[in-house]
């Protein structure tokens, strides 16, 4: 019986670990030694949610812990950290450049700028212990997100992870030990990168968010009127991030096959009777004086921060038109430009370019 169920055990734990069978000596069961991490610390967060994508620029960390390969550190850390959030889809473009010596927070801001982003990720290291397969290994990492054109500090998130040498256990007919990766470093990091993408997750539209077209106001109030139950809810970081991530922000909005002058942002006179339904409906009871966001979309010709120019310009072409024609509040309408970041489809033909090149209308309120 004890044979039963000693094979029983030994046939359980093979399912989640490397058996190394053996007639004459004790069998040995390999575990591969887990990521421990701190509860995640959010100190500073937004306290309603997002309704636009952002763009997001990302540096080498800082590390801040004596060591002689302090920049090639910093580069693998934040590359690592960048790879995983890319992997979770949190912003449209996400942009890493390596390199980059730390010479202050207005320095990082203005290079963040520059690349025409929305927000600045800056990593830090507080602490750092790379044991490899030797010994325990440990990472603190501190990330710090600001709103690049005011400078504000929007989030401050505080993580520590390890991959830990545990001594063998012997179970008299087997003998369990602990192996550590080869790639424990990376699997921390990792590990504290995709808990911190959860409150995003629950702060950020999802990027990948696809909207209808519509011709006429009826199909514009349609696309953005919220159901009548529809409420706004605090957000709330301080949830653990072993849970189930919490629901992105559900937002509102149609997209309008609006036509400009090749590589200029004036619209077409064709053009002028969609805008105008678009005005009819941001004057109607059910969303005058709501907030909206007007966002320019472009095909894939040209580079991307021209693009992104130029669809910003466009965007705010289409505000300056609802204002004139249509009397509305220039403080209630935002603008933004996504440039090529967000194409719907792979623009093989000049029908699919024209449909990339859309403007986009959210309800951001």
């Amino acid at each position: 019986m004890k044979k039963v169920l000693f094979l029983a055990l030994l046939l359980t734990m093979a399912a989640c670990a490397q058996v190394d069978p053996s007639l004459t000596d004790q069998t040995v069961v390999y575990r591969d030694a887990p990521v421990r991490k701190s509860p995640l610390q959010v100190s500073v967060h937004p306290k309603g949610r997002q309704y636009s994508p952002l763009t997001a620029f990302v540096r080498p960390f800082i590390i801040q812990q004596q060591t002689p390969d302090h920049v090639e550190l910093a580069d693998s850390i934040a590359r690592i950290f960048h790879n995983a959030w890319t992997e979770e889809r949190l912003f449209p473009v996400q942009e890493y450049q390596p390199g980059l010596r730390y010479q202050g927070l207005q320095y990082a801001l203005a290079r963040a700028r520059e690349k025409g982003a929305d927000l600045l990720v800056l990593g830090k290291v507080p602490y750092f212990y790379a044991g490899h397969t030797v010994d325990d290994t440990a990472v603190t990492l501190q990330v710090d997100i600001y709103a690049v054109n005011s400078g504000t500090l929007l989030w401050t998130m505080m993580q520590s992870g390890r991959m830990e040498e545990k001594p063998p256990k012997d179970f008299f007919y087997f003998r369990q030990e602990t192996r550590l990766s080869t790639g424990a470093f990376n699997q921390v990091i990792r590990a504290i990168a995709k808990d911190m993408a959860v409150p995003l997750k629950a702060w950020l539209p999802n990027p990948d968010t696809r909207y209808g077209f519509v011709d006429n106001a009826e199909g514009v109030k349609a696309g953005l009127v919220p159901a009548a139950d529809a409420g706004e809810r605090d957000l709330t970081p301080e949830n653990d991030a072993d849970q189930s991530p919490s629901q992105r922000p559900l937002v509102r909005g149609v997209n309008l096959d609006v036509h400009f002058d090749f590589d200029k942002a004036t619209i077409q006179p064709e053009s002028h009777a969609l805008l105008d339904a678009l005005g009819e409906a941001l004057n109607s009871p059910e969303l005058k004086g709501k907030r909206i966001l007007i966002g320019g979309h472009t095909d894939a010709k040209g580079g991307v921060e021209y693009n992104l120019v130029l669809s910003k310009k466009r965007a705010e072409s289409v505000k300056q038109y609802l204002v004139d024609r249509w009397k509305i509040d220039p403080a209630v309408l935002d603008t933004t430009g996504y440039g090529k970041s967000r194409p719907l489809n792979q623009g093989l033909t000049e029908a699919d370019q024209q449909r990339n090149r859309r403007v986009e209308i959210r309800l951001a309120q």
